[in-house]
């Protein structure tokens, strides 16, 4: 089924492969210039603001809340962390990953479809289906941990008959349950994985896998890993492999690990846990955003207080003194010693 996300704002060249991607997961995208002009169309699932004041237009009226996300045309952009939080809007630079985004956006109203399917239910029933619901959602931690595990045994021992139907019958159960969910995309993946396996067709098995662990991470609910009396880490890379690396790594220490998708939910997530420390991925933000970036997040006591690390490839020495400068303890490739960071970041906030 087609769905219409509508982008606010003049269509410039560099959005065109953004609206491309889009279209493979039967997002149909339309330029507008007015959210007023489409706000009574029932095909509108989602926005993306490309104009800072079309954006806190749309945070500041009466209408229900769709996935929304702003691109603004500098960053960060003049409206407060606070209102972009609890308005639910994502922030992203215009410079992130297009995939990443894309995936972004289908999931966003993927997740928001699936309390309008049910609206018609009395609110008994809605309750019992939402509480199903949020109990998948909490299991995919544990399952997206064991299937990384067994796609890396897979990827050394192709041919390992047990390794490989364990992996197929965790890919076979979540392709049902995905459906059942409405995460069409999700489940249509995981059985070309399935068939995949089948035939034992590597390449294709390692290709899918990826495509399908990365949508399935977006699904995780904020807390991924809930050790007794750990420490809480916070992430922010919107980028899998990198994200990956952080997530599995402080695992590993038996670190519990929160990780938000965009800078305005980072900024809710320092309310919301009591975190230890930071790690922040800054690849696609050029220098100069970094300080306006960190002026606004630390309209939060809880952010600005909060010891920080900065994870980027190829830094130059500009940017490691603007990060010593914003008070941040380290700038550092990706990815680094986990044991290291996470006792300069321990350190730090005890």
């Amino acid at each position: 089924m087609s769905v219409t996300l509508f982008i606010v704002g003049k269509e410039t060249t560099p959005f065109t492969p953004l609206k491309e991607l889009l279209n493979t997961y039967a997002i149909e995208t339309v330029f507008v210039q007015k959210t007023q002009t489409i706000v009574n169309k029932q095909n509108a699932e989602g926005f993306v603001f490309l104009e800072n004041t079309q954006a806190e237009e749309w945070i500041s009226s009466s209408h229900p809340p769709l996935p929304s996300l702003l691109l603004p045309e500098s960053f960060p952009p003049p409206i407060p962390f606070k209102k972009l939080a609890e308005s639910g809007m994502r922030l992203m630079p215009r410079e992130t990953d297009g995939h990443f985004l894309a995936k972004l956006l289908f999931l966003d109203m993927e997740l928001h479809r699936f309390p309008k399917s049910i609206a018609s239910l009395d609110h008994k029933t809605q309750q019992s289906m939402l509480s199903i619901f949020e109990e998948f959602r909490h299991t995919l931690g544990e399952v997206h941990l064991q299937l990384n595990t067994l796609m890396a045994q897979l990827y050394k021992h192709p041919n390992a008959e047990k390794t490989r139907l364990e992996f197929r019958a965790i890919v076979h159960r979540l392709a049902g349950s995905a459906g059942s969910y409405g995460f069409m995309a999700l489940s249509k993946i995981a059985r070309a994985l399935e068939h995949a396996i089948d035939k034992q067709e590597t390449s294709k098995i390692h290709n899918l896998s990826q495509e399908f662990l990365e949508m399935l991470s977006l699904l995780l609910p904020h807390k991924t890993h809930e050790p007794p009396l750990s420490k809480t880490f916070l992430i922010y890379a919107p980028n899998q492999q990198t994200r990956n690396q952080y997530l599995h790594g402080f695992q590993s220490l038996n670190f519990n690990t929160v990780w938000g998708m965009d800078w305005a939910e980072c900024w809710k997530l320092a309310q919301s846990y009591a975190l230890s420390g930071a790690i922040l991925y800054m690849d696609n933000l050029p220098l100069s955003s970094w300080p306006p970036l960190f002026e606004a997040l630390g309209s939060s006591p809880a952010f600005a207080a909060l010891p920080k690390h900065l994870v980027k490839h190829h830094p130059n020495e500009a940017e490691k003194t603007c990060a010593a400068q914003l008070g941040c303890q380290g700038l550092g490739t990706p990815p680094a010693t986990f044991e290291e960071m996470a006792q300069m970041l321990q350190e730090k906030g005890e």
